[in-house]
C-alpha cells in the first residue's frame, strides 16, 4: 500500500470523526497508452475545468501527450461521485436502527440507510451491511455502529465509506479496485483503520483499545500519533509497536458429528496458545445466526431450537487478545422427540419367564417404538414394533440375555433417539433373586458428574412443582412418588455449565 497516500486518508483519533481533512486525500493513476489529461478529465472528473489544475499540480508540460506507466495524483474532490447509501443484506436476533435524525427504522433485508443511521445490535444478534460496490461490513452481538459519509466513485466502481464503531465487533470484506482504490475507514474511540481492498475485523474494546485482524491485504491502524502497518496473517492492539501472527484454525475433530441431546455438547482440543474463543452458531438451512459468544474454554452447551443442521464456526484469541483464522464444523441435532420414559426393576434384570415385560409412557396420543435384539449394539435385531400401551408383553424364543430400548415417533412416525438400552437375562428358576424396587427411568447424559431432578406437577397446574428429588443416576422410587396423574419434568445438571430440560406429557403413576 502507498503509504504517503494512506497517512493521508489516516485521521488523528482526537479529530472528528468524519473530518474534512480526508478529501485532501489523492487519487494515484496509472497513466494509459493513448491517455491525455482532456481525455481522462471527461471520463472521470466532474468538469473539463480541472484540466490546467491537474495540469499544473502534476508539473505536466504537453495535456495531450502523457508518458504511459507515469502517475498522475488527482484529488478525490475533483472526481465524479454520488452520495450513496449502505442496504441491509441480512440480519438476525435483536438489531436497533434509527436514522440521522434519530427516529426509529424497522430493519429488514434490503432497507437502504444514509449516512449518520445508527445501528446497535443485542446479545447474540448479527446485522450485514452491503456496500454501493458489492464490500460487506458485518456487526456481530452487542456492537454499536454509526454510518459515516458514503460515496461511490461511478466511473471507476470505488466507493469512500466512513463508519464509527462506538463498540463491539465488526467483519469488513472490501472489494478490492485496481483503477481506484476504495477509501475504507472504521473509526473506534481509539484509533481509526484504513484499508485499501481488504477483509479485516476490527473490535472496539474500550474507549482505549482497538484490536485489528488482517486476513486478506493490508490495513493501517493509527492511534494517538501512532501507526502500525499490519500485513495479512497479523494483528494489533492501538498503541502497539508490532504486529503479532494471527493464532491458527481450532481444530475441532473433537467436535461431534449427530447430537441425541439438546443443548448438544459441543467440545473440541484446546490447543497451546489459545486462551479463549469467539464463536458463532447458526442454522445451516436458513444461515440464521443463533449465537455469538466469547467463552474461555473449549466447550459450548447451546440450546437450539429444534432438530436439524446447524454450523458452529470458532476462532481461538491468543494471550494478547488476538484473534486467529475461523474453523467451522456442522453438525445435526436429533433430539426429539424425547425417549419414552420407563418404569423397571432396577436391580432384577433376571427372569425365569420367557417374556419381555415392557412398561413405559407410551400411549396412542404419544406412541413408541420398541427394538430388541441378542445383542448391546443391536446389529441382530429379533424383533421392532409399534407401542401405543404403558405396559406390554413379548414372548421371547429362548433363554439367555436379550436387549431393548424404546424410542418416541414423531408426526411422520420416525423414530427419534433410543433411551437407554435394558438388558434382561432368562435363567432358571434356581438362580434368580429376589425382586427390586419398581422406578421411574429416563435415559443418562453423557456429561461429568450429571446430576437429574425429577419435577412432578399436576396438569392443571404444570407450573407448580408438588414433588421434587435429586439423584445421580436417572431413576427414582415409585415407592416414594405420590400417585396420580402428573407432568413429568427432568432437569439435568453437569460440569461446565451443562444444562438441559427434558418435559414429558401427562403421565400416570401408580
Amino acid at each position: 500500500m502507498n503509504k504517503t497516500a494512506l497517512l493521508a486518508l489516516c485521521l488523528s483519533s482526537h479529530a472528528s470523526w468524519a473530518g474534512s481533512g480526508s478529501e485532501e486525500a489523492t487519487w494515484q493513476y496509472t497513466v494509459q497508452a493513448g491517455d491525455t489529461l482532456w481525455s481522462f478529465a471527461a471520463k472521470h472528473l466532474i468538469s473539463p475545468t480541472y484540466v490546467p489544475k491537474l495540469q499544473q499540480q502534476n508539473g505536466i508540460a504537453n495535456p495531450y501527450r502523457l508518458t504511459p506507466g507515469s502517475q498522475l495524483a488527482v484529488p478525490y474532490s475533483w472526481t465524479r461521485q454520488n452520495e450513496s447509501s449502505v442496504t441491509i443484506e441480512a440480519l438476525s436476533g435483536a438489531v436497533n436502527v434509527q436514522d440521522a435524525d434519530g427516529q426509529p427504522l424497522k430493519a429488514a433485508p434490503g432497507l437502504h440507510l444514509q449516512a449518520g443511521s445508527r445501528i446497535s445490535t443485542g446479545k447474540d444478534a448479527m446485522l450485514k451491511l452491503r456496500m454501493a460496490d458489492g464490500s460487506m461490513l458485518q456487526l456481530w452481538s452487542n456492537s454499536k455502529l454509526t454510518l459515516g459519509k458514503q460515496v461511490f466513485y461511478p466511473t471507476t466502481g470505488a466507493i469512500q465509506s466512513q463508519n464509527r464503531l462506538d463498540h463491539g465487533s465488526a467483519s469488513n470484506a472490501v472489494v478490492p479496485r485496481q483503477l481506484m482504490p476504495n477509501r475504507y475507514q472504521i473509526y473506534t474511540p481509539s484509533a481509526v483503520t484504513t484499508v485499501r481492498g481488504t477483509e479485516f475485523r476490527v473490535r472496539s474494546l474500550n474507549d482505549q483499545d482497538t484490536a485489528a485482524e488482517v486476513l486478506h491485504g493490508k490495513v493501517n491502524l493509527a492511534a494517538d500519533g501512532e501507526e502500525l502497518d499490519i500485513p495479512a496473517g497479523f494483528g494489533g492492539r492501538s498503541g502497539g509497536k508490532q504486529s503479532v501472527a494471527l493464532p491458527k484454525a481450532p481444530t475441532l475433530d473433537g467436535v461431534i458429528t449427530v447430537s441425541p441431546f439438546n443443548p448438544p455438547l459441543l467440545e473440541w482440543h484446546k490447543q497451546n496458545g489459545e486462551a479463549g474463543y469467539q464463536l458463532a452458531l447458526a442454522d445451516a438451512q436458513t444461515q440464521q445466526q443463533l449465537y455469538n459468544r466469547s467463552t474461555e474454554m473449549a466447550r459450548f452447551y447451546p440450546e437450539l431450537p429444534q432438530n436439524g443442521r446447524y454450523l458452529l464456526t470458532i476462532r481461538a484469541r491468543n494471550a494478547q487478545g488476538i484473534e486467529g483464522y475461523d474453523a467451522s464444523r456442522g453438525f445435526t441435532l436429533a433430539a426429539s422427540p424425547l425417549p419414552p420414559l420407563i418404569f423397571s426393576d432396577a436391580k432384577r434384570t433376571s427372569q425365569r419367564a420367557q417374556t419381555l415385560w415392557v412398561g413405559s409412557s407410551a400411549s396412542p396420543e404419544h406412541p413408541a417404538w420398541l427394538q430388541v435384539a441378542r445383542d448391546p449394539a443391536f446389529a441382530d435385531i429379533w424383533y421392532q414394533g409399534r407401542l401405543e400401551q404403558d405396559a406390554f408383553a413379548l414372548n421371547l424364543p429362548d433363554k439367555g440375555k436379550w436387549y431393548w430400548r424404546l424410542a418416541s415417533l414423531d408426526d411422520k412416525n420416525q423414530p427419534g433417539p433410543y433411551g437407554n438400552t435394558q438388558e434382561l437375562r432368562i435363567k432358571a428358576w434356581y438362580e434368580m433373586g429376589l425382586p427390586g424396587d419398581r422406578k421411574l427411568q429416563s435415559r443418562r447424559y453423557p456429561v461429568a458428574k450429571a446430576r437429574y431432578t425429577l419435577q412432578l406437577a399436576r396438569p392443571d397446574e404444570p407450573g407448580r412443582i408438588i414433588w421434587q428429588q435429586g439423584a445421580d443416576e436417572p431413576a427414582w422410587s415409585l415407592l416414594r412418588m405420590p400417585s396420580g396423574r402428573f407432568v413429568v419434568t427432568i432437569l439435568v445438571d453437569g460440569d461446565g455449565g451443562y444444562h438441559a430440560e427434558e418435559r414429558y406429557p401427562a403421565l400416570l403413576l401408580p
